[in-house]
């Protein structure tokens, strides 16, 4: 029993710990002075049949883009033609995660015995989502130069204080080589 709690004890402990999963866009092209920004996509908000909870996600994640970017010096534009580069953006919550082993099929099996071949349902080591988000920057039509993609579990879900600083974490981590705007 000792054995179990200590155990136990251990793997709260490192997931407490658990770092946020950053992967940042390596294109091999070269930066170019920017100023100006625009939109590449449009707030969820404006999207019919999305959650609240998903649109909430949306304008944080969007709030906090937009804020980073202003910390920079860079100003956003809505037309077109006075854009030097495009913002795009996606954050999602993901509440399960499923793996497999084609090579294996008995390796799904020891997790659910009524899991499809392939495909199974990890038991989940918590309750909490995974916070998913991506970011991309590059000039109109051109390929991405600075962003990437970052996640991390979202321990209190309910928390709107927990999901602001991990965005907020997430989208720093994610524009951290980008220069300022060039005056």
């Amino acid at each position: 029993m000792r054995h179990k709690i200590t155990g136990l004890f251990t793997l709260l402990l490192l997931l407490g710990c658990q770092e946020m999963q950053v992967e940042h866009a390596n294109t091999g092209a070269q930066p170019v002075a920017f100023s100006t920004y625009k939109w590449g996509v449009s707030p969820l908000s404006e999207v019919p049949d999305v959650s609240a909870q998903l649109v909430e996600l949306d304008e944080e994640m969007r709030d906090t883009v937009a804020a980073q970017l202003e910390q920079r010096g860079y100003r956003r534009v809505d037309e077109d033609q006075y854009a030097d580069m495009v913002v795009d953006y996606q954050v999602a919550l993901v509440d399960e995660f499923f793996s497999g082993d084609t090579r294996d099929p008995s390796w799904d099996k020891q997790f659910d015995s009524n899991a499809p071949q392939d495909v199974v349902e990890l038991p989940p080591l918590t309750d909490a989502p995974l916070v998913v988000m991506s970011v991309g920057i590059g000039p109109p039509g051109g390929i991405v130069i600075w962003g990437g993609s970052a996640s991390e579990i979202l321990t209190r879900p309910d928390s709107v204080e927990q999901r602001q600083r991990l965005i907020s974490k997430g989208v720093s981590e994610l524009l951290r080589d980008l220069p300022p705007a060039y005056q």
